[in-house]
C-alpha cells in the first residue's frame, strides 16, 4: 500500500519540482507510467488486506485465499482487461 502511494504522489511532485508547473509531454508520459504501476500495485495490497480481515472473520485460511484471488483478478480485469478490450474495440 505504502508503494502504491508512493507512485501515485510522485507525479504531483514530479510536476511541480521537475517542470516548474509546465505541461510537457514527458510529464504526461512519466505520470501515466507512475500511475499504472500504482494500478498494478494498488490492488496487491487491499487484496493483502482482504487476505488479513476474512481469516479473522471466517476461521478459515481457504476462505481468505479465495477471496483474495478473486478480487486480485476482479480490480485486474475490470482495470487491465476491460479497458484493453474497449481500446482495441475502438481502434477498429
Amino acid at each position: 500500500m505504502g508503494l502504491s502511494v508512493i507512485l501515485l504522489m510522485t507525479p504531483a511532485a514530479y510536476h511541480r519540482i521537475v517542470e516548474r508547473g509546465e505541461d510537457s509531454e514527458r510529464f504526461h508520459r512519466v505520470a501515466s507510467k507512475l500511475v499504472i504501476a500504482a494500478m498494478v500495485t494498488l490492488p496487491v495490497g487491499l487484496c493483502g488486506d482482504l487476505f488479513v480481515v476474512v481469516p479473522k472473520v471466517t476461521q478459515s485460511t481457504a476462505s481468505a485465499i479465495v477471496s483474495s484471488v478473486m478480487m486480485l483478478t476482479f480490480f485486474y480485469v475490470l482495470w487491465f482487461g476491460v479497458t484493453t478490450y474497449r481500446k482495441s474495440q475502438l481502434q477498429k
